[in-house]
């Protein structure tokens, strides 16, 4: 059995730690597009070239421009944007993708369709708008006809993805409930929660606007990211205590490297003996909350890992669930 949040090296000594219940004000929505230009963005499995920038539109102009991708990664957030479909139109929002592959399927697309279109009349249910494409579908009927502006507002914290579209909620999933992929594809459960956003292009022309994130997770001065699935309702977990814990450990590839909760055995353990980010991430939290770690490499196992299982510098994503304090 594998434990790798308890095994011991390096960077398990015992370090000036930063809280990190010592949270800064919510975050505001940024822009994602500053209206004059393609900076902030690539192309991926496409050319630039198929992408127009023209005042407060971003537009996809037609085929060849694969995925408009963002330079930076995101893992939990919010994500406003507006976009305006012609007859018969296809696009999506790519969420969490990684560099490799196809971002619909090893990371999330946000299905945008002219549902009504005859063209796709045959489709399965979520490959409409609002669907996490080909695996979660949404509630249909909520779209503006082609040609007319709609407005979709994503959440993902953890897990937990929310799609609201014209200010209805048409989609809410828990990915980790999804482990079977279908059609073929990778399961939710086993993608990402780390990754670039991104426009598609699918042939057609398609504008877009309004585009803005606001980060929903806090990030201490070690580098250390987290979020609150969960508050919990108990006592407060101190510097250095002992604690009873449910976790499970990913790559940011998505991967699943070690899980308490399928082992279906929780694990009981001094912060002291546990990786830096640990020390850092627990303290701060409530007995019976869930919290999401992203941990960089040097609060892990740093340059040399824990082969065979965590390559060398490695971020791990971890959801712990504390379960009591002794």
């Amino acid at each position: 059995m594998f434990r790798p949040a308890i095994a011991c090296c390096a960077v398990l000594l015992l370090m000036a730690a930063v809280r990190a219940d010592d949270a800064p004000p919510e975050s505001k929505f940024t822009p994602l597009y500053n209206g004059k230009d393609l900076s902030g963005w690539q192309a991926k499995d496409g050319k630039i070239e198929g992408w127009k920038s023209d005042g407060e539109l971003l537009s996809c102009t037609g085929s060849g421009g694969g995925w408009l991708r963002s330079e930076k990664q995101y893992s939990d957030f919010v994500l406003k944007l507006e976009f305006r479909i012609p007859a018969g139109g296809n696009s999506g929002v790519g969420l969490r993708f990684p560099l490799e592959g196809d971002p619909a399927h090893v990371g999330m697309e946000i299905q945008i369709l002219d549902d009504d279109a005859p063209a796709y009349k045959n489709l399965v249910p979520a490959q409409y708008t609002g669907g996490i494409y080909y695996q979660a579908a949404a509630k249909r009927g909520h779209a503006k006809p082609p040609g007319e502006w709609n407005a979709y507002e994503i959440t993902c914290r953890g897990p937990f993805i929310k799609i609201v579209l014209n200010g209805e909620v048409i989609n809410e999933a828990d990915a980790d409930k999804y482990t079977k992929g279908e059609g073929g594809h990778l399961a939710l459960a086993d993608r990402p929660q780390v990754g670039y956003v991104g426009l598609q292009s699918h042939g057609s022309r398609v504008d877009f606007r309004n585009l803005q994130i606001r980060d929903l997770d806090t990030t201490t001065k070690s580098g250390l990211s987290y979020i609150d699935l969960v508050q919990g309702e108990g006592s407060v977990v101190p510097q250095g205590a002992t604690v009873t814990v449910h976790y499970t450990g990913r790559l940011t590839s998505g991967k699943k490297f070690d899980s308490s909760r399928d082992r279906g055995e929780t694990i009981t353990f001094p912060l002291a003996n546990v990786i830096r980010g640990w020390q850092e991430g627990i303290p701060g939290m409530k007995v019976g909350g869930r919290r999401k770690l992203v941990i960089p490499a040097d609060l892990a196992y740093g340059e040399r890992g824990h082969p065979p299982v965590i390559p060398a510098n490695a971020t791990l994503v971890f959801d712990v669930e504390v379960i009591a304090i002794k």
